[in-house]
């Protein structure tokens, strides 16, 4: 008995050695698939655009003289509020006046001949074309006298309005020239938001009464960092588009905000809800990845879209294909706001496919 139980013991010993190296049955593959998800926005998200402006002062002037000369006053400085007819600056008026006090003598000495010749003319010691000609020779010295006088005036450089000095670019004793800027006065009170817009949005829109930019669109301004919406009117608008940008000038005006204090060159964008132009309000427009459409149902011309509930269930959605933008592929059907569409790998899934969202890692 003890022989033969040694004689089977390296039989056992390798049977017991294969046993223990066998591989146990490979597990059934039921992991789910990770599938990126987007989630829809409302519907008249994508035609929420913004664009930057620029805040202008709605009365602007650039302040000249008409002649040229040496400045010798200069009254104002940035920021000063001044009043109509105040003097802001004053050229060199010498020359002026002393055309003036040659005008003026010519003057008087026309106007002395003329009542001579009224005198001899009654007495019959000239004729009528005598008298004429001292007339004429004293209407001419007389338009003469009172060009020179408003060349005296233009030595002085008065504020047309109230308001508030902007820029001075000049310095006092300084040589002006004829048309020069010497200070910028703006009117407070109202001002004017400049934008441009680009052309495939003009296209779009109704022409009331044949012009564009009618009731169709609310602008809404906003300053700076700051959230707090303005609501602007339409002032002015260029017909032709700029060369480089293809775009249109648009000019917003609105009263000056009472809580913000805003200056001529700050920055600003405009809100515009272009939703008002969609063609058909009934069938509102998505725009999705390329690669969340798929052809691979049983109509290979109906594309479609994968929508994930909670349950980790997807939901073949049969879409109508727009044309494809910048935002994405223009797509429309039976989707709301706040559904959860694949992303991307349409054409790998099926109704069958178990998913779970894919969530990027802390990191990566």
């Amino acid at each position: 008995m003890p022989v033969t139980f040694i004689r089977l013991l390296p039989g056992l010993i390798a049977l017991l050695w294969l046993v223990g190296c066998e591989q146990p049955p490979a597990a059934p593959d039921d992991s789910a698939r990770p599938v990126k998800l987007m989630t829809l926005e409302a519907a008249n998200a994508s035609a929420l655009r913004q664009f930057p402006a620029r805040v202008e002062a709605t009365t602007r002037s650039n302040l000249s003289f008409r002649m040229a000369g040496e400045l010798l006053e200069l009254n104002v400085s940035p920021g000063q509020r001044v009043s109509e007819g105040e003097v802001i600056a004053r050229i060199d008026d010498r020359n002026a006046q002393s055309e003036l006090d040659s005008a003026r003598s010519r003057l008087e000495l026309a106007k002395a001949m003329l009542e001579r010749m009224r005198y001899t003319l009654e007495r019959g010691a000239v004729s009528q074309a005598q008298f004429d000609e001292a007339e004429s020779e004293w209407r001419a010295a007389r338009a003469t006298f009172e060009q020179a006088q408003e060349q005296v005036t233009h030595t002085q450089l008065r504020a047309p309005y109230d308001g508030v000095i902007a820029q001075v670019p000049v310095d006092n004793r300084q040589i002006v020239q004829v048309q020069q800027t010497v200070a910028v006065i703006q009117q407070p009170g109202q001002l004017d938001v400049v934008f441009h817009l680009p052309e495939q949005i003009v296209q779009r829109m109704p022409r009331n009464n044949g012009k564009p930019f009618g009731d169709a669109l609310a602008f809404e301004v906003r300053f700076g960092g700051s959230n707090t919406p303005y609501l602007a009117q339409l002032a002015s608008y260029t017909t032709q588009a700029s060369a480089q940008s293809l775009a249109y000038e648009i000019t917003l005006t609105l009263p000056q905000p009472d809580d913000i204090t805003l200056l001529d060159g700050m920055s600003a964008n405009v809100r515009l809800d272009l939703s008002a132009l969609q063609s058909d309000a009934t069938q509102p427009a998505w725009h999705l990845p390329p690669e969340a459409v798929s052809y691979a149902g049983d109509d290979p011309d109906q594309a479609r879209v994968w929508r994930y509930d909670d349950a980790d269930h997807l939901e073949a959605v049969p879409v109508d294909v727009g044309p494809l933008t910048s935002n994405g592929l223009q797509v429309s059907g039976d989707l709301s706001a706040g559904d959860r569409i694949v992303a991307a790998g349409a054409h790998r899934l099926t109704a069958d496919t178990q998913v779970t969202p894919w969530e990027k890692e802390q990191g990566l």
